[in-house]
C-alpha cells in the first residue's frame, strides 16, 4: 500500500482555507478587495455575531457574467493574470484566485450579482464549496455576497475564534483600511442592525482621517505633502510629536493602495520623531508609498499584508525625509482645544451624541479653531497622592507641578527599535538623509544638583534617619545618613509604594469626575476594553460604552491624574489582547500601569518636603527596594567609599 497519497480536492481546499481565512474580518478584507477591482464607488458591509454567523458585502462594481460565476468559486480562478510576466507586476488588489474558493470551503454562501447593463442577475447557493443552486434572479447591479455560517464544517477553528465584539473590532478595522486607502469609495459598515463607521467617498483622504482616528487625534495631525524621489511618492498625515501614543497600533501604511505592515516604513517614521518624541511613545499616521509596480513583491503571504521591496534603502530615505519635513514645518506647540463632553446639569449623566461621519474638511478646519472661553477641568479638585503624602507630613509645603511621564513599558516588545532596524538595514541612510535636511538641534545639558531654595531650612526634621540634601536631574533625591550618600529613583519609589497599596487594599480608592472623560480607543483596543470591562473596572475605573468604539470615564484610581487616562486605558487595552496570564497575574498588570502613571514623574521639580517624605518612607519600608519593574529604588555611597574617591584614605 502506497504511504504517499493525493489529498482530495475537498481536503486541499480545506488546507487553503487555513492560509486565507483566519477569521470574518479575513473574508471581509478578502471580498472588499475584490470590491474596489471591481470598480466599486459604493461598498456596504454588514456583519452580525461578529461575522461569525453573518457578514454580507454589498457592492456597486462592474458585476460578473453569469457564465463566470461558478468559475469564480474554483481553486485558481482569476480574472486579473494571464501570463507569468504578469505576476512580475501586480497592479490589483486580488490576484491569486483563492479568495472565493477558500472562503467557499467553510462557509455557506449566496452570490447576487449582475453585470451593468444587462436585464437580470445571476444567484448561486454554495454549501462548502459545493454550488447547490444556479439561476437567474432580479438584483441590482454590481455584486452581493452574503457569507453564513463560517467555520460550520471546520468546529476545531471555532475555538480560535475571539469574542463577537473583538472580531467585530477586526472587521472594523480591515474597512478602515479600505477606507483609508480608497477615500474615492464610500464604505459603510453595519454591525448588528446598527451603523458604527462611514465615509463619504468624496476623494479627501481628511475624511477617512477623521473617521478613523477621531476628532482629537486629527486636530493633532501634520499634513506630509508629496514627495518624490527615485521614481518613489510618499504623502499622508503623521501626529505632532506631542501626541505620541504607548503603542504602534495606530500606524497606517500603504504601498500602491495596498494596506501592508512593513518594518521598514515603520523604522523610517520612527527615526524622523527621535530626539523628538518621548521614549516609549510612538506616533500614529497614515502614509502612503507609489512605486512602480516591479519594486515590490506582494505575493510573499497569503494575506497579502506581508511585501518585500527589491531595494529597502531608497523606501527608507523617502519615508524619513517625507517625515522629517513635515516635523520641521511644525512647532510642536500643543494646541488647547475645549473638550466636547455631554453631562446633564442635575445628575452629570451622560447623553449619546450621535457623530455623523464623514466631516467635510471645512467644518474639520472650523472644529481646530481656538476657543474663546477658558477650558473646561475634567478632573475633580481631589490633590494627587504625591501631593497628600507631602501635605500629610509637611502641613502648607508647596506642592510641585507634574510633568507628562515618560512610559515605563515598551508594550510592542516584538517590533525592534527604530536605530536598531537602520543599523541592521541601511547603514549608510542618515549620512544621505543629513544633506537633505536641517541639522537636529541638541538636547539641552542636564540639569545640576539643585541646592535648597532660598528661606529653606537646612535641615528637616528626620523620621526615617537621612535627611534629603535635594534632587539631581529632577529625577533622583540626594539625602545623606550616618553611613554615607543615599540616591533615590523617586519615581520608582514611589510607584512601588502605590502599587503595594492598591495591591492589599481589597477596594481601590476611586475619585468621582465633575466631567465625565471621552475616550476613544482604536477598534482593537475598543474591542479589549469591552471584552475585559468587569477586569478594568476592578483597577479603580468607572466606564461604560458611549458611542461607536467610544468609552464615557465618570470615575478613576484616586491616585491618577485625569489627563492621563486616555494613555492608561490605551495601555491597559493592549496589555488585555497580549497577555494570556491568569486573571490574578493580569490584575497584577493592570494595578502595575495604573501605580506607574499616578506616581511622581521623572523630569519634574518636588518641592524638598516631598522629596524627604519619599525618603523616609523608602528607608522605613523595606518592601520598597525595587520597582514593581524590578529595578533598585536606591543605591548607597558610603562615607568610606566617597573618601577613597578624593584620596582622603589608603587605597
Amino acid at each position: 500500500m502506497a504511504v504517499i497519497q493525493e489529498l482530495s480536492p475537498h481536503l486541499a481546499d480545506l488546507i487553503a482555507a487555513g492560509e486565507v481565512v483566519e477569521r470574518p474580518a479575513s473574508v471581509a478584507k478578502e471580498l472588499i478587495e475584490n470590491a474596489i477591482d471591481a470598480g466599486a464607488t459604493r461598498i456596504t458591509v454588514e456583519i452580525e455575531n461578529g461575522g461569525v454567523t453573518y457578514l454580507r458585502i454589498a457592492d456597486d462594481g462592474c458585476g460578473i457574467a453569469p457564465e463566470d460565476a461558478p468559475i469564480a468559486f474554483r481553486r485558481h480562478a482569476t480574472s486579473k493574470l494571464r501570463t507569468e510576466a504578469d505576476l512580475a507586476a501586480i497592479g490589483t488588489l486580488g490576484f491569486r484566485g483563492e479568495a472565493l474558493a477558500a472562503i467557499a470551503a467553510v462557509a455557506r454562501i449566496d452570490l447576487l450579482t449582475k453585470q451593468r447593463g444587462a436585464l437580470a442577475g445571476t444567484h448561486l447557493h454554495l454549501e462548502a464549496g459545493t454550488i447547490t443552486e444556479h439561476e437567474e434572479a432580479g438584483c441590482p447591479e454590481g455584486t452581493t455576497l452574503v457569507i453564513r455560517d463560517l467555520f460550520f464544517n471546520t468546529p476545531a477553528r471555532m475555538k480560535f475564534l475571539k469574542k463577537d465584539f473583538t472580531e467585530a473590532g477586526y472587521v472594523l478595522g480591515a474597512v478602515q483600511h479600505a477606507a483609508l486607502s480608497h477615500p474615492e469609495i464610500s464604505m459603510t459598515l453595519i454591525r448588528d442592525g446598527k451603523q458604527v463607521f462611514c465615509s463619504a467617498g468624496d476623494g479627501k483622504l481628511m475624511t477617512p482621517v477623521f473617521g478613523v482616528f477621531g476628532r482629537e487625534l486629527t486636530g493633532d495631525m501634520l499634513e506630509v505633502e508629496p514627495l518624490m524621489r527615485d521614481n518613489l511618492t510618499v504623502w499622508g498625515y503623521i501626529t505632532k510629536p506631542h501626541a505620541g501614543r504607548p503603542t504602534r497600533g495606530m500606524q497606517h501604511f500603504f504601498v500602491n493602495g495596498r494596506y501592508v505592515k512593513n518594518r521598514t516604513m515603520q523604522a523610517a517614521l520612527e527615526e524622523a520623531y527621535r530626539n523628538r518624541i518621548i521614549t516609549g511613545k510612538y506616533p500614529s499616521c497614515t502614509l502612503f508609498l507609489t512605486m512602480p509596480l516591479g519594486g515590490v513583491d506582494v505575493n510573499v503571504h497569503p494575506a497579502k499584508t506581508e511585501i518585500k521591496f527589491a531595494q529597502e534603502k531608497p523606501v527608507f530615505e523617502v519615508v524619513y525625509i517625507a517625515c522629517k519635513n513635515a516635523l520641521e514645518k511644525d512647532d510642536n506647540v500643543p494646541e488647547i482645544r475645549k473638550k466636547q463632553v455631554a453631562v446633564k446639569e442635575d445628575n452629570l449623566t451622560l447623553h449619546q451624541q450621535q457623530i455623523e461621519v464623514p466631516v467635510t474638511p471645512l467644518a474639520y478646519e472650523k472644529a481646530r479653531q481656538p476657543v474663546q472661553e477658558p477650558p473646561i477641568s475634567v478632573s475633580s479638585a481631589r490633590p494627587t497622592a504625591a501631593a497628600q503624602m507631602a501635605r500629610a507630613t509637611h502641613a502648607g509645603a508647596p506642592v510641585a507641578r507634574y510633568e507628562p511621564h515618560v512610559a515605563c513599558d515598551d508594550f510592542d516588545a516584538d517590533a525592534p527599535s527604530a536605530l536598531r532596524q537602520n543599523a541592521a538595514l541601511h547603514p549608510q541612510i542618515m549620512e544621505s538623509a543629513r544633506h537633505t535636511m536641517p541639522p537636529v538641534v541638541e538636547a539641552a545639558p542636564a540639569a545640576p544638583v539643585h541646592a535648597l531654595p532660598q528661606g529653606t531650612p537646612k535641615t528637616v526634621p528626620l523620621t526615617g534617619g537621612a535627611r534629603v540634601l535635594g534632587e539631581a536631574f529632577h529625577t533622583y533625591i540626594v539625602a545623606e545618613d550616618a553611613q554615607g550618600m543615599l540616591l533615590i529613583d523617586k519615581h520608582a519609589a514611589h510607584e512601588r509604594m502605590l502599587f503595594n497599596k492598591l495591591r492589599e487594599t481589597t477596594e481601590i480608592a476611586q475619585q468621582r469626575l465633575l466631567a465625565p472623560v471621552i475616550v476613544e480607543p482604536s477598534a482593537t483596543e475598543s474591542a479589549a476594553l469591552t471584552e475585559h470591562l468587569d477586569e478594568v473596572r476592578a483597577t479603580g475605573f468607572d466606564l461604560e460604552p458611549f458611542g461607536s468604539g467610544s468609552f464615557a470615564v465618570r470615575g478613576a484610581p484616586a491616585y491618577l491624574d485625569s489627563a492621563d487616562i486616555p494613555s492608561v486605558l490605551s495601555e491597559i487595552a493592549m496589555r488585555l489582547m497580549t497577555s494570556r496570564a491568569a486573571a490574578t497575574e493580569r490584575f497584577d498588570d493592570l494595578i502595575h500601569m495604573v501605580a506607574c502613571k499616578a506616581a511622581i514623574k521623572a523630569g519634574s521639580s518636588s518641592a524638598l518636603p516631598e522629596l524627604q517624605s519619599v525618603c523616609d518612607r523608602v528607608l522605613a519600608d523595606p518592601e520598597v527596594s525595587s520597582c514593581p519593574h524590578g529595578r533598585p529604588v536606591m543605591v548607597r555611597l558610603t562615607r568610606y567609599e566617597l573618601d577613597k574617591l578624593f584620596k582622603r584614605v589608603n587605597q
